[in-house]
């Protein structure tokens, strides 16, 4: 059993070749690791200005309810998955 029959109706599922749900698979499986990767507040660079191993604090919540950071170098407030797959999602 894969990761995509439990996000996939089986007729989806039917009509798809094998090597598509072995892609969709990988996709599903690289989306849960960086998901469960941002429930960390780690960024080797600030987003905004670029430095290297930012001091970083929290500073808020955007509108639409996500956590907000605030780097001290360069004072730009950005949201906890700037740049990630799920920045646009709500």
């Amino acid at each position: 059993m894969t990761r995509t029959s439990k996000y996939l109706n089986q007729d989806t599922i039917a009509a798809l070749q094998s090597f598509q749900i072995e892609k969709i698979d990988r996709e599903i499986t690289d989306y849960l690791d960086t998901n469960s990767k941002m429930n960390m507040y780690h960024f080797e660079y600030c987003p905004e200005c670029g430095c290297y191993y930012p001091r970083l604090v929290k500073s808020g919540f955007a509108n639409f309810g996500k956590q907000m950071l605030r780097c001290k170098e360069c004072g730009k407030r950005f949201v906890v998955d700037h740049g990630q797959l799920t920045f646009y999602s709500h």
